[in-house]
């Protein structure tokens, strides 16, 4: 069966309530799956991650469907979003765009192109994690779907190219023919609606013309899900007490991540109100976090380069958005890591391999994370 006639039957019009009410009842009574778990009607999956701990989520296979064909509004003439609500943002050359999270809250991916990249923008509401992926496998153009699969709380994709799945937070896949393999993540960042505006008014902005007959006011999980420490719809195997459950951090994971890597985190919270720069060394390699928690914003570079090791940053005023830090040389440069004025304007730091998540999630996932500012 092709995607599009899994989607025309699997047209999935619940409300937020009574998604949330569907999840609880299915995580009271799931069947975890197994190696016998088939994804489409294909071979049985060989799973990298332990299969008693992949769960039904209960929507099924693209029950929550993707968005293949998204429409945009420029960000200045946006009257849909609330200005409290994040938003995903992402920067490829001079193309900026955001995603709200509540239109990704009933879509989980969107499969998007830009000018010499494909990218497949995915968010997994339940562990708070937005995390970009290269769409390009194998050489072939792919889209990614919703399995309606669990691991440990977080989304499992699939690739409609293979039928593969892939964990979200392990940035790897999982299981079918692509099983082991990393995926190319694509920088992105969170943020206030109220600080994206303010940094990029001529921005793109996923509208709400997406093809499906949603409410996107709604919470899906209700209201203080991303607040209630307590409001965790599966178990969680490891709890790690450090820090409160609902705490977004943002973390670098190196490649070829399983439970057993060594991750490392950066609570937003501890940025502060004005913005501070953090240089770190983490598995080998120099690493640049800039962030303002009241902002709302973090972001991580990998300074592999001998330019990029020899920047001198220090932080710049909200005023001066949406550059957030200058250098020695007197560039500007902005949280996607792009000199936006100065002799490297248009040059881009190198990207980590990062994202910000819930610290429950990111804890339950990697039990070894390491907390920036401890030992």
């Amino acid at each position: 069966m092709d995607s599009d006639s899994k989607k025309q039957n699997l047209t999935f019009h619940l409300t937020g309530l009574a998604l949330a009410i569907l999840v609880i009842a299915t995580a009271c009574d799931t069947t975890s799956s197994n190696n016998n778990t088939l994804l489409g009607g294909g071979e049985p999956i060989d799973w990298l991650v332990n299969p008693n701990e992949v769960v039904d989520g209960g929507p099924g296979i693209d029950g929550i469907p993707s968005i293949d064909n998204p429409n945009f509004t420029i960000a200045s003439e946006v009257d849909f979003l609330d200005i409290s609500r994040r938003v995903t943002g992402i920067r490829i050359g001079d193309d900026v765009r955001a995603y709200a999270h509540q239109i990704l809250d009933q879509h989980e991916i969107v499969n998007d192109s830009f000018d010499g990249k494909s990218v497949a923008v995915t968010f997994c509401p339940l562990t708070g994690t937005s995390i970009g992926v290269n769409r390009i496998l194998n050489g072939n153009n792919a889209e990614f779907g919703v399995s309606g699969l669990l691991f440990r709380n977080n989304l499992i994709m699939y690739d409609r190219s293979t039928n593969s799945l892939w964990s979200q937070m392990q940035l790897r896949s999982i299981g079918g023919s692509l099983g082991g393999n990393d995926a190319e993540v694509v920088q992105l960042i969170e943020t206030s609606w109220a600080t994206w505006k303010t940094m990029y008014p001529d921005s793109k902005v996923l509208n709400t013309n997406t093809g499906y007959n949603r409410n996107y006011d709604l919470f899906v999980y209700g209201s203080d899900y991303t607040t209630n420490h307590n409001s965790i719809l599966f178990p969680i195997r490891n709890e790690d007490q450090r820090l409160n459950r609902k705490v977004r951090v943002h973390a670098l994971i190196p490649p070829n991540a399983d439970e057993n890597s060594v991750t490392r985190a950066y609570p937003i919270q501890e940025f502060g109100g004005n913005t501070i720069i953090i240089r770190d060394h983490y598995m080998s390699d120099d690493y640049l976090l800039v962030g303002n928690s009241r902002l709302d914003l973090v972001n991580a570079f990998n300074l592999v380069s001998q330019f990029e090791k020899s920047l001198e940053f220090e932080t710049l005023e909200e005023a001066q958005l949406p550059a957030v830090m200058k250098d020695q040389h007197g560039n500007l440069w902005d949280i996607f890591g792009y000199a936006v004025s100065g002799p490297n304007a248009g040059e881009q730091l190198t990207e980590a391999r990062s994202y910000t998540g819930y610290w429950y999630a990111l804890a339950d996932f990697y039990p070894d994370i390491e907390l920036y500012g401890e030992n």
